[in-house]
């Protein structure tokens, strides 16, 4: 898929997001990886050997404590690795809109149980 293209598709998963959470997300970039395939070499929450879709790299809302400074929070959209995985433009448009929500849960502080049992 053409970088602009997967780039809006990430665009669209964002305002998908309803705009009572979306106005609360603050200091927060999203960034897409184009080459990066990143499998996880050891057991823990996503499992041996899977493939990374994306990371949440920051301080959840909920674990943040007034008047402590907090550096940006980040996403990392990881372009190639949601291609490995799927088989056709509309499964990637299906995966990217889970993986922001499921990043963007992270950022409100939600674990992967919690982000399982909503479907992300």
């Amino acid at each position: 898929m053409e970088k602009t293209q997967f780039e809006e598709l990430v665009i669209q998963a964002v305002q998908s997001i309803p705009e009572e959470f979306r106005d609360r997300v603050e200091n927060l970039s999203l960034e897409i990886d184009e080459n990066e395939i990143i499998h996880s070499a050891e057991n823990g929450w996503h499992g041996k050997g899977k493939t990374i879709l994306a990371l949440y790299h920051g301080v959840p809302l909920t674990k943040r404590s007034a008047g402590k400074p907090v550096f940006p929070d980040k996403i990392t959209i990881y372009k190639r690795a949601i291609e490995s995985v799927c088989t056709s433009d509309e499964q990637i448009k299906k995966t990217v809109r889970r993986v922001v929500r499921h990043e963007i849960g992270h950022y409100f502080g939600l674990d992967e149980d919690k982000l399982d049992k909503l479907g992300y």
